[in-house]
């Protein structure tokens, strides 16, 4: 597993707001090597667009890393990991070995749990299954189940799931239904579509249709091919 670690000078873990250095190690139990670090600071008055820019870079550096501890999981920095990008923050204490120990062992946890949960039966999407679990900057929260409109066809609101549980990202709400593909038709209902949206279906074979409505957002529409 990958982790990165922000700390000061002294290492310890701090708040992304604050300068310091990010630290990217892989390993695992008590054995962690330390393969990468580079320094991360805001500018003072950075403005939206900048900050964007600079967390952009840092998941970019981070390559496959998608596991942050840091002193703070607040803001809109964190938001942009959570949301956007499929980070997720955790805040720790104890030695470093420790923390990396920590956050690998409970991200285990969680991810034996979304397996074991995820759609497990056909029937499962269809019938409003409400098991799965995800992880929401360091918190595991129950994912809710989408909207069973009939005859396999489904509705899920991104953006109420979102503002009801802070922290939870558009891949965490929706991958597990896709890959299930238990459906007819779902019907999506975010602010915009996701950047991972479109290759995302069509790495699973599916189609989709999408509209802007003034004050609703997007809605799109997917559904399997139509068999010729």
């Amino acid at each position: 597993m990958k982790i990165a670690v922000h700390t000061d000078a002294a290492g310890r873990p701090v708040s992304l707001y604050e300068d310091g250095v990010i630290h990217l190690y892989e390993g695992g139990g008590d054995r962690w090597s330390k393969i990468g670090e580079f320094a991360f600071a805001l500018p003072d008055g950075a403005s939206i667009p900048l900050v964007r820019g600079l967390v952009e870079r840092v998941a970019s550096s981070l390559r496959d890393c998608r596991t942050l501890i840091s002193g703070d999981r607040n803001g809109y920095i964190y938001s942009l990991l959570g949301q956007e990008m499929g980070f997720s923050c955790w805040t720790s204490e104890g030695s470093l070995d420790d923390q990396l120990a920590m956050v690998e062992r409970r991200q285990l946890e969680i991810t034996a749990q979304q397996g074991a949960s995820a759609c497990a039966t056909a029937g499962c999407a269809t019938s409003s299954c409400g098991g799965r679990k995800a992880l929401a900057c360091g918190r595991e929260v129950e994912v809710p189940p989408p909207e069973n409109l009939g005859e396999g066809r489904l509705r899920v609101d991104v953006a109420a799931v979102m503002r009801k549980l802070p922290g939870l990202n558009s891949r965490q709400i929706l991958f597990p239904l896709l890959e299930g593909g238990s459906f007819a038709e779902v019907e999506v209902i975010c602010e915009h579509l996701p950047r991972w949206f479109a290759a995302k279906l069509a790495q699973l074979g599916l189609e989709y249709t999408s509209e802007t409505l003034p004050g609703v957002g997007v809605i799109a529409t997917i559904t399997h091919p139509t068999v010729q």
